[in-house]
């Protein structure tokens, strides 16, 4: 009886130690099996990526495909799953943070980049911020760059590459006003900063009419900031003759013919300026030397052209200006001269093609092509009037 009693009692202790057991174990399994999956590091910019295969990248060489020489190059697309992997592992290196950026801006995946650097934007440093408002205009996105460029001027209020990221920041925003002020505080800051120099140059060259004045003074604080570089004189050179201050352009236009003799535009600007002086003997030779000595340049052809049939000379005008069409066939005025020089001539073939090209690079020479039509109208030239009035008037609407 004492024995069957102790087998009863040893059979329920097993009983009730099997339910302990079951009690600790299911909810165990049950939190595994509900537990949401932990997401990678860098899900937060490629939950957006369809293509598994395309996200992971290139697979990495492995060692035993490797040469025992030297390791072979990775491509772009293994360096940044490389430095990803790296990560994961030491997900507080911010130089690695910093490289990963890099590689994606240099790739071009800028949305990549900015979500990467926002992420870690209390880690990163001044180039990263400065990469990271780059991204953000490579995007058009100004109230972003401008919330990055803050930033940097928050720690340096004398940041000049960070005044010339606001710059262009408000004239993404087409703040005009704000991005001429911002671009001014660069210069102030570094006045041998080119970039915050070309932002203002662009806004005073989008004006209508360009801003002139504030072009010169642009260039010439380039010139004894920077250095008297070709493009500055030249742009002076120009800048002087079209605003009709043609000492001065005569004066810019020698210095930059001296520093790049190379330059067909200085030698035209030149000979416009001594034109404007009143110096028309000198003004013609000029014109002639350059369309020599520059026979590919349109704009040399056509200035002499234009030479040419300023003194009536329209045979030889038709002449060059044909040769400028053959340099650069999208040039309106070339062909607007060739039909022009071509009509007084009476080559009324060759004028009718020039003036139909004309108008159909620039609306605006319709007025010649009709005044063409109405001179033949008055000389009762039968034979060409209705084929220029339907070319004038096709080309009017």
């Amino acid at each position: 009886m004492t024995e069957r009693l102790n087998f009863y009692r040893s059979l329920l202790g097993a009983f009730l130690a099997l339910v302990s057991f079951w009690i600790i174990l299911f909810p165990a399994l049950t939190v595994a099996q509900n537990k949401p999956e932990e997401k990678d590091e860098f899900a937060f910019f490629e939950e957006g990526d369809k293509n598994p295969k395309k996200a992971a990248g290139k697979p990495l060489a492995t060692p035993s495909a490797m040469p025992a020489a030297a390791s072979p190059a990775l491509s772009p697309e293994q360096k940044i799953e490389k430095l990803k992997a790296d990560i994961r592992k030491s997900p507080q290196n911010a130089p690695l943070i910093m490289d990963l950026a890099r590689e994606l801006y240099n790739q071009g995946q800028y949305d990549k980049t900015t979500a990467l650097l926002w992420k870690h934007v209390d880690k990163i440093d001044r180039q990263s911020i400065l990469l990271l408002a780059k991204s953000h205009e490579k995007r058009k996105e100004a109230p972003d760059m401008v919330r990055a460029v803050n930033l940097l001027l928050s720690k340096n209020e004398k940041d000049f590459e960070a005044h010339t990221l606001m710059g262009t920041a408000h004239q993404l925003d087409k703040k005009s006003k704000e991005a001429i002020e911002s671009f001014k505080s660069a210069i102030e800051a570094n006045p041998q900063y080119e970039p915050a120099y070309l932002g203002l140059i662009d806004l005073y060259e989008k004006r209508e009419p360009p801003n002139l004045y504030e072009l010169r003074i642009l260039y010439q604080d380039m010139v004894q900031n920077i250095g008297s570089r070709s493009v500055y004189l030249l742009k002076l050179c120009e800048i002087n003759t079209l605003d009709g201050t043609f000492e001065a352009g005569i004066r810019s236009c020698n210095e930059a013919i001296i520093k790049d003799p190379k330059k067909a535009d200085a030698y035209v600007y030149l000979g416009l300026s001594q034109k404007g002086m009143g110096e028309e003997g000198k003004a013609d030779k000029t014109f002639q030397k350059t369309a020599t000595k520059f026979p590919s340049s349109e704009f040399a052809l056509y200035q002499y052209g234009k030479s040419l049939e300023d003194h009536k000379n329209f045979l030889e005008a038709m002449k060059v200006y044909k040769k400028a069409t053959e340099a650069n066939d999208k040039a309106a005025r070339s062909w607007l001269g060739l039909a022009t020089s071509s009509f007084e001539v009476r080559k009324y073939d060759v004028s009718l093609i020039a003036y139909k090209n004309a108008c159909r690079l620039d609306k605006k020479t319709a007025v010649a092509f009709r005044r063409a039509t109405t001179l033949l109208r008055n000389q009762k030239n039968s034979d060409w009037v209705r084929q220029f009035e339907n070319s004038s008037d096709n080309c009017t609407f």
